[in-house]
């Protein structure tokens, strides 16, 4: 039997309340929900809760009050060294100062270097830099594989593994008015399982949040799916620009997520910039769980592995003309670009399309220590996720069976490097 100060407790009740047409009551079961579920730091079913009270009774608004943020925004501010925040007066009395970073600000230009080789195209940081590269906080959580279901039903984490996740600072780093918009102008999706959260090719219009249960990830160019669960984020690519969503995302169990417009970010993002810096950090963090979780580079990487190689990850910012690959250059590292606009170049000199955002680029030259078949120049200011040749190739050694796995990787025929915008996009973006 669960204890009385068990969230879950008035939830259920809530929800036979609500089956059986006694709204009022189910209302003030669901408001002890949101309460318990706000003390004990599950900040995202707090929130769910008070939109489901909202659905109800949309005069009640402030239900938005009961939602405490810090239990959670305590617990999520232990798991990391350093914070972003789009909550400027978010410290409390007697909490440990934040480190707080802005990734646009803090990130380090990528300055080449002329004392490397002549085919080798190599980065440095800025000699007056007064700080070191700004590397991402990714939780090993992010990067492991998530737990099987059992009987259809996903497993319930802890307060304290859910702060570790991308979702958290989505509602424990926000004002609690911007939290108040963000809770009135979404939506709770809930799905069973086989049904579909996102479909390949549809416009990435929107940014969902797990709130229950788990959904598989199955894009063209993996040969497994990714599971994500309770505490994770899913169609980030609308973070990426004005593109599809490049895979297809399906309940494995009874699902609810909160969808959130990117025509809602759009707006908060203009009305407070600090939030634009929080979803950078959301999607640098996807990105890279995602890469290491499903890339033929790091496949036969056990969980510790792909966290350290994730926490080599860095932000740096690349001015515009800035060559990132270079015809007949080995790359120094892998790049992935979050913002901004790549041009990729033929040997010839012929420009032959802007790239995708969010794709890994220099992995093929970083395996084989091979040249650059192809240039890619910044066309605007880009910020990139960076890991470097040396740093990589460093852990790599450490592990002899991750090296047999890389010298056998670098035998097999190369993939795309590159994806180009489709032709249209392109055009009109000129």
């Amino acid at each position: 039997m669960m204890e009385r100060n068990e969230p879950r407790w008035p939830h259920r009740k809530g929800d036979l309340l609500k089956r059986l047409g006694r709204p009022q009551e189910a209302v003030e079961a669901y408001e002890r929900a949101v309460d318990l579920y706000a003390q004990q730091g599950f900040v995202a079913r707090a929130v769910a809760m008070a939109k489901v009270v909202l659905g109800i009774a949309p005069e009640r608004v402030d239900v938005l009050e009961r939602v405490d943020l810090d239990a959670a925004r305590k617990l999520h501010r232990s798991t990391r060294s350093v914070v972003v925040t789009a909550d400027a007066g978010a410290q409390r009395e007697g909490e440990p100062a934040a480190r707080t970073k802005h990734l646009t600000l803090d990130a380090l230009p990528l300055v080449a270097d002329d004392s490397a080789d002549d085919d080798l195209l190599r980065f440095t940081k800025p000699p007056a830099a007064k700080h070191l590269t700004l590397d991402l906080d990714i939780s090993d959580a992010e990067v492991q594989d998530r737990p099987p279901t059992v009987n259809g039903i996903s497993e319930r984490p802890t307060a304290e593994h859910l702060a570790q996740l991308p979702s958290m600072p989505l509602f424990a780093e926000v004002p609690k008015s911007m939290l108040a918009k963000i809770v009135q102008e979404s939506r709770l999706i809930d799905l069973e399982p086989g049904e579909n959260l996102i479909e390949r090719g549809t416009t990435a219009d929107a940014l969902f949040a797990l709130i229950e249960g788990s959904v598989q990830l199955i894009r063209e160019a993996d040969e497994d799916a990714v599971v994500l669960s309770e505490g994770d984020v899913v169609g980030i690519s609308c973070l990426l620009g004005d593109v599809s969503y490049e895979g297809t995302v399906t309940a494995r169990t009874k699902v609810r997520a909160m969808r959130i417009s990117k025509l809602l970010l759009d707006r908060l993002v203009a009305e407070h910039p600090a939030l634009g810096d929080l979803l950078l950090e959301v999607l640098g963090r996807r990105l890279v769980a995602t890469l290491v979780r499903t890339s033929p580079m790091f496949s036969s990487f056990n969980n510790g592995a792909r966290s350290k190689v994730a926490a080599m990850f860095e932000v740096r910012r690349a001015s515009q003309g800035t060559v990132i690959l270079e015809t007949g250059k080995r790359a120094d590292g892998l790049y992935i670009p979050m913002i901004g606009a790549l041009t990729a170049i033929r040997s010839s000199g012929e420009e032959i399309g802007n790239l995708k955002l969010g794709r890994a680029l220099g992995q093929h030259s970083m395996l084989t220590r091979s040249t650059s078949h192809m240039t890619v120049r910044a066309a605007s200011d880009v910020l990139v996720l960076r890991l470097s040749a040396r740093r990589f190739h460093e852990l790599a050694s450490t592990y002899p069976d991750m090296v047999a796995h890389l010298e056998e990787l670098a035998k097999r025929p190369s993939a795309p490097s590159f994806s180009l915008l489709p032709e249209p996009w392109r055009k009109s973006t000129a």
